[in-house]
């Protein structure tokens, strides 16, 4: 094992030796013919194995500096031109160059008279650049001057005020959109654009302003119950309720449930879920709401078909010791036997298929804005088999006497449905979960509906 183990080190580092040497081999070719940047990347997968290597590091500190000379010739040349930002971006690109070669380990030389020309290219241009996004703003330009505001700060984080010019560049067209917004009565868009400039002006009180505004306060009326399941009315109006609440749509608000019913019966106000125009105005101005949602439930049926067993044939296989001569000795092996047994299968379903009907009105025009049937279906089945006996012996099949030979005996030699039944799940999902979930999910589709309805909208 240990010399099994050192021939694998031996492997692995004649592998590694051996890309070295071929990479380096490659990096010298490219040398020789005066193509010392595709020298330098072949030093640099050299020592991208083996960090150490000598030559490739010496080769790669030679390469480097010739390509860095090259890089620092056509800076020099545009910084002559006075063709400022090409010469800005030619130093960078030099400058990247040396610290891509610093990461192996090896410093390139740059004369500081080079740095000292990048500064005076990068002031002038700078200077322009924010001339530039200084007459952008001046036009309301924004997005030319933020593009312009960027680059300065890319190449100078702390240059003048850009920072705080960027920010107003990039606040003050969402800010006047939002007051746009607003003059249209369009308190929604408002509240959205309102919410990316909260710490710009006067934009925190603007965007309580457009929530206000926007908010379409519902009540909800007791719902109706339609089936014949007792209590299934309260049932989807508590999940109803607590659907809202999980949604959290800031313009949707339901009202307080607790005294609504006292009110209407106060004011002798019968609302179900017929509700006409004047009576939803009555209705609005009692509870200080735009809208009254109803809803009912319009049937809940249930197909209920407990767990039940049906006896079914099988095999049941056992071995037997069999004598045979192998090699003129005599031995005993196991051999495969099959018994006639009983074995049970089981199968159950249960399903729920819940409807519901709801209506948005309107306290205003009497309207409905939003309705909708919807039904939702959920359904489990269960199918399993049980043996008394060892599970990985049992086999499928088909005989007609457990005592006697018949023509119709027969066995089914692939267990893998056996296996399957045997082990399959035996807890058939029950009702009332069923039934939950049936009205979870109606009451989600209605709230989405209703969260997406936008009177705002033409």
């Amino acid at each position: 094992m240990k010399r099994y183990h050192l021939f694998q080190v031996l492997t692995v580092i004649l592998v590694s030796c051996s890309g070295v040497m071929k990479m380096t081999k490659k990096a010298v070719t490219y040398e020789q013919a005066g193509m010392y940047h595709e020298a330098s990347e072949y030093y640099m997968n050299a020592l991208n194995i083996k960090s150490t290597h000598m030559d490739a590091s010496m080769g790669l500190k030679r390469t480097g500096q010739l390509v860095l000379d090259v890089y620092l010739a056509d800076f020099f040349k545009v910084h002559t031109s006075k063709d400022f930002r090409t010469a800005v971006y030619s130093y960078i690109k030099a400058n990247d160059w040396r610290e891509r070669i610093a990461r192996y380990n090896l410093s390139l030389n740059i004369p500081n008279y080079y740095l000292t020309y990048y500064n005076e290219d990068l002031d002038i241009y700078l200077g322009k650049l924010y001339e530039e996004a200084q007459s952008s703003l001046d036009k309301e330009e924004f997005y030319s001057a933020k593009n312009t505001l960027s680059e300065i700060i890319r190449l100078n984080p702390n240059y003048k005020d850009a920072k705080e010019l960027k920010s107003f560049a990039h606040l003050e067209p969402i800010y006047r959109n939002g007051n746009k917004a607003l003059d249209a009565r369009k308190y929604r868009k408002a509240y959205y654009l309102f919410q990316q400039t909260s710490s710009y002006k006067d934009s925190g009180e603007l965007l309580v302003h457009a929530l206000e505004e926007a908010q379409f306060p519902i009540a909800l009326m007791p719902f109706e119950n339609g089936s014949t399941t007792l209590n299934a009315h309260k049932a989807f109006q508590a999940q109803f309720i607590q659907t809202f609440t999980q949604n959290k749509n800031p313009f949707i608000v339901v009202t307080d449930r607790t005294h609504i019913q006292t009110i209407l019966a106060e004011q002798e106000l019968g609302i179900s879920g017929m509700v006409d125009g004047q009576t939803a105005a009555q209705a609005g101005d009692l509870l200080g709401v735009k809208g009254l949602l109803t809803g009912t439930v319009v049937s809940v049926d249930v197909e209920r078909n407990e767990v039940s067993p049906t006896r079914r044939k099988g095999w049941e296989r056992y071995y037997v010791s069999k004598k045979v001569v192998i090699k003129g000795k005599e031995v005993s092996i196991p051999e495969a036997k099959y018994k006639k047994v009983f074995y049970n299968s089981y199968y159950g379903r249960n399903a729920v298929n819940v409807t519901v009907e709801y209506k948005l009105i309107s306290t205003e025009t009497g309207e409905i804005l939003v309705n909708n049937l919807i039904n939702k279906k959920y359904d489990h089945e269960v199918a399993y088999c049980g043996y008394d006996g060892k599970h990985s012996n049992l086999f499928q099949g088909n005989w007609d006497s457990k005592n006697a030979v018949s023509s119709i005996d027969s066995r089914v030699s692939n267990r893998s449905k056996i296996k399957r039944l045997l082990k399959a799940n035996r807890n058939l999902g029950s009702i009332s979960d069923m039934k939950t979930m049936a009205l979870k999910a109606v009451c989600t589709a209605a709230v989405n509906e209703i969260n997406s309805y936008n009177p705002e909208e033409d």
